[in-house]
């Protein structure tokens, strides 16, 4: 298992071949869905099967998760070997704190207040990693291809502190460098936005959103 900050990380593999091209393309970081209701879901005996492939191939394995309780989430970590876990709704950090895995806080970004307080809340939890930045989208959560409000974080937030973050919201292979060079964040995640249909992804779209986000690290 990994304690590295997902730098490159494509979220919502859904099946085994998908991992091998990741890792061919030196992506760092494969994201597993156990939201209910997303079209990228998986159950967590397959997604046992896919953390094992993953890890043998280098990647870190961040399951995603949206309001569901703490019992519900350490369930999943029995089975599923996690290095992080990504809680995408409202979750408090005081429910979190006996969470086997570190914590990546996925926040919408759109210049509401109920974001800046719940990243606060967030701020100086023990086992945060990382915050995650996406688009507004309460009822998937993320994964819709919606582009977040890159305006918003520059300069960065003075809430996240010194906490890393990763930026998500219909990053592709065609803007992730400009999305590097504007927002500055310590890492970038993408789901539809290297895939041929939900949970599948395409060889050529792995390809060109890795190299154009290592360039526009480059380019700093």
């Amino acid at each position: 298992m990994s304690n590295r900050i997902p730098r490159i990380k494509v979220c919502g593999v859904t099946v085994q071949e998908d991992l091998d091209v990741l890792a061919e393309f030196e992506v760092d970081s494969v994201g597993l869905n156990f939201v209910p209701i997303s079209k990228r879901k998986v159950a967590p005996d397959q997604a046992g099967i896919l953390a094992k492939r993953a890890h043998e191939l280098g990647l870190s394995v961040v399951g995603v998760f949206m309001n569901q309780s703490p019992s519900d989430v350490a369930r999943v970590l029995a089975h599923v070997s996690c290095d992080f876990v990504q809680l995408h709704g409202d979750e408090r950090p005081e429910d979190f704190v006996d969470c086997k895995a570190p914590i990546i806080k996925a926040i919408s970004w759109s210049g509401r207040s109920e974001e800046t307080d719940l990243a606060s809340s967030w701020a100086n939890a023990s086992n945060l990693r990382a915050f995650l930045l996406d688009a507004y989208a309460p009822a998937e959560g993320g994964g819709t291809g919606r582009q977040a409000r890159w305006d918003l974080l520059v300069p960065r937030p003075k809430v996240f502190g010194t906490t890393p973050v990763i930026l998500a919201g219909g990053i592709t292979s065609e803007n992730v460098a400009q999305a590097v060079s504007m927002v500055r964040p310590d890492g970038v995640d993408t789901a539809s936005g290297v895939e041929s249909a939900p949970g599948r992804k395409a060889r050529s779209l792995v390809q060109a959103f890795a190299a154009a986000a290592r360039k526009g690290w480059e380019g700093q």
